[in-house]
């Protein structure tokens, strides 16, 4: 175990220290540049009460990107420190977790942080846009790291008795069901079965919370709004079942890839709470990551990035239903190791290329390696420059050569194409009739 544990840490700090290099060469994207625009143009209220009625009902996860800085930071200073100040919440929350729940100290608590950052790292569906798109971190990564003080909080409030501890896990209940609509539905699965399990007066007030700020998100007048015609009868109910079992095998086959190393590196962890709770409360806890992966299915969504939540809450309590039963599996670890830096398992046509399964390790290493980070970087501040101080309505930039595997881009349309959402937001926020690429 703790040479797994060893290797494990050592690949986790490599990877950091590689995607905060990455980071430096980081730059304002698309959605950044249109929640600026959007801010200035109208204010925060009423830019929250347009989004909520004609976009979506992330009411926390649009709102702090309500905040975009990119109108104040020519400099680009943000995106280069922003995705590392995450990542390494992400592992001090974390730690804060292991220490709390299993009395570790500092220095082994922040090692298991490193750990589970390894696992989340690997698992991403979008790293480019988990990670270093402001816009994407905001509603994807930053409720997973609130969602770990939510969890510390709880611990606090359950070990102390004490109401204090209630009034902030209230606070972020309500904040994390209005970020993304996957997380907020694990959630609120949590919730559910917390009540089930131990049903007092404050469990209650949480789950009925959670329900009220859930219905608030998923009822928004603009998630009705962007719901376009779709097919009747039969066939969208094939169509569903179909996704339902595609998605679920998507996730359940990435995971399982993965299970004999984490199993190994967590095995301390594993055995303790398996003392306390039995198998029938593990597969419970296990079953809510079923809820997201029915309403995805039930929209009509297949693999992106909020995917992600689901992968690893499916990581964390399908682990420990396998350490029940099948705890051996732990012997094939190297395995696991082995795979998890391979390139991308290619095996499917373009059209469901997203099914694919990748670990990212391989395209976290050829992104060192292979791509001329300052070249790019130069490029996109010479096009918004040119854009920018452009006396013209019209301006045609050149595309971006050096392109990214890690870095979040999406290029614009060219002069041929018909325009994308890309090009409407630049041209919105650089306030220009049309801005298009060279062909």
């Amino acid at each position: 175990m703790k040479k797994a544990q060893n290797i494990v840490v050592f690949l986790s700090v490599l990877i950091g220290v590689g995607l905060a290099y990455i980071s430096f060469f980081n730059v304002y994207q698309t959605d950044d540049y249109f929640w600026s625009y959007t801010t200035r143009k109208v204010g925060l209220l009423k830019s929250f009460i347009n989004t909520y009625t004609q976009w979506g009902g992330r009411y926390f996860g649009y709102s702090i990107n309500m905040f975009n800085p990119v109108f104040f930071d020519p400099n680009n200073i943000l995106p280069k420190i922003y995705p590392v100040f995450l990542m390494l919440s992400f592992i001090g929350v974390s730690a804060l977790n292991f220490k709390e729940y299993f009395g570790y100290s500092l220095k082994e608590s922040v090692k298991k942080g490193f750990l589970l950052f390894f696992f989340y790292t690997i698992l991403l569906v979008s790293l480019p846009e988990h990670y270093f798109w402001i816009t994407g971190s905001n509603v994807y990564f930053v409720p997973v790291i609130l969602s770990g003080i939510l969890l510390y909080f709880l611990k606090k409030r359950e070990d102390t008795g004490r109401k204090i501890w209630l009034y902030p896990s209230a606070f972020l209940i309500i904040i994390l069901m209005g970020s993304n609509e996957i997380l907020a539905l694990i959630l609120e699965g949590l919730l559910l079965v917390s009540y089930y399990q131990k049903r007092n007066r404050e469990n209650l007030f949480l789950v009925l919370l959670g329900t009220l700020f859930l219905l608030v998100c998923f009822l928004a007048p603009g998630n009705f709004n962007r719901m376009g015609e779709e097919e009747k009868g039969m066939v969208i109910w094939l169509k569903r079942i179909a996704l339902f079992g595609a998605d679920t095998l998507y996730v359940g086959l990435k995971v399982i890839m993965v299970l004999p190393l984490f199993i190994k590196v967590f095995e301390e962890e594993l055995k303790k709470i398996s003392t306390q709770i039995t198998f029938q409360k593990a597969f419970l806890f296990w079953s809510v990551s079923l809820l997201p992966l029915l309403f995805t299915s039930y929209i009509l969504t297949s693999i992106a990035r909020q995917f992600e939540s689901i992968l690893f809450y499916f990581l964390i309590t399908f682990s420990l239903i396998i350490f029940f039963r099948f705890e051996k599996i732990k012997k094939v670890w190297w395995i696991s190791l082995c795979i998890v830096f391979l390139p991308e398992l290619k095996i499917f046509p373009e059209k469901y290329a997203y099914f694919n399964i990748d670990f990212n390790g391989e395209n976290i290493v050829m992104e060192l390696f292979t791509i001329d980070l300052k070249e790019y970087e130069r490029e996109m501040n010479e096009r918004v420059d040119m854009i920018k101080n452009s006396s013209q309505d019209s301006v045609v930039v050149d595309k971006i050569k050096e392109v990214p595997r890690i870095l979040y881009i999406d290029e614009m349309a060219s002069v041929k194409e018909q325009e994308t959402y890309v090009n409407d937001q630049l041209q919105k926020y650089f306030n220009k009739k049309y801005i298009r690429t060279k062909e």
